[in-house]
């Protein structure tokens, strides 16, 4: 129970300060509309190269047929991993950009300050270089991860190394983006530091996540599970307007859940690392909690 009375101070203190600066929520909005935007100009441009060269379409079809060995050209592996590598890069990119903004302004409200939507743009800007080169490091093992869950057709032991190694990868990155933005370093100092801080804390901001996932992933799970009943009756009843209605407002609401939990859980890691960093507890935050919810290991 002490682990979810921290994360609801904590998620509550969240919403105080999101309530003080409410476009700070403009900054996942507009990393889902680029991600959303590359990845329709990449599908949508791949398909209209297919349909408009024949040859692609005749290419993609005999890769699609195994060779004598069984398996496809070399080179085929390594163009999909080439590709596959770059829009992890980019993806990753517009993600952290914005996080990194989001990330700023809430260290600047944080200490006192009153920044606005354009200090975390340029903020981010500054850092543009050095998240690049995060970026960078978090696509090239994303591929990795994605390699092992591949090499099995079915779920066995790469899918469990990839498994536990993306959980070591979120674990050990969890306070990489608030340093990024309170600190002019490279983005290896800046995980190797991540790692120092988490060392630090007995790592219990792996348990506040837990209980902060349940006050934001219980409503969402309520809210998809009540769109599609309610979708699917006014379905069977024959009722296309209300169908519709349902399922718009469900997905709407979806959407805005999702914007808050995205806000909300950057600005909980900005709080964590001020903690970890200084020894001092935001303001809006409590200081009890704060100090439970991240023991040292002195």
């Amino acid at each position: 129970m002490a682990v979810f009375a921290r994360s609801w101070s904590l998620f509550r203190s969240a919403l105080a300060v999101l309530g003080a600066e409410k476009g700070f929520m403009l900054y996942p909005l507009l990393a889902g509309l680029g991600i959303l935007l590359f990845s329709t100009l990449i599908l949508g441009g791949g398909g209209w190269l297919v349909l408009s060269h024949p040859e692609l379409e005749q290419l993609l079809s005999q890769l699609e047929q195994p060779s004598q060995d069984g398996d496809a050209p070399w080179w085929a592996y390594t163009a999909g991993a080439l590709l596959l590598w770059l829009f992890l890069l980019v993806t990753s990119f517009i993600t952290n950009f914005f996080l990194t903004a989001l990330v700023g302004g809430t260290l600047e409200r944080l200490r006192g300050g009153n920044p606005t939507f354009g200090d975390g743009l340029a903020l981010a800007r500054q850092r543009a270089g050095v998240i690049l080169g995060y970026s960078g490091i978090a696509a090239t093992v994303g591929l990795l991860l994605s390699f092992l869950r591949g090499r099995d057709q079915q779920p066995g032991i790469g899918f469990l190394l990839a498994s536990l190694g993306g959980f070591a990868w979120s674990v050990a990155t969890f306070l990489v983006i608030p340093i990024l933005a309170a600190k002019d370093i490279g983005p290896i100092a800046a995980i190797k530091e991540s790692v120092t801080l988490l060392k630090r804390t007995w790592g219990e901001q792996l348990s506040i996540n837990v209980g902060l996932g349940f006050f934001i992933g219980l409503p969402m799970l309520l809210l998809m599970a009540g769109t599609f009943a309610g979708g699917f009756w006014a379905a069977s009843t024959e009722q296309p307007v209300l169908m519709i209605a349902t399922i718009a407002t469900g997905v709407t609401l979806i959407a805005l859940l999702s914007l808050i939990s995205a806000t909300l859980n950057a600005m909980i890691r900005s709080a964590v690392y001020l903690y970890a960093e200084t020894g001092a507890v935001p303001g809006p935050f409590d200081e009890a909690f704060v100090r439970q919810a991240m023991r040292s290991r002195a």
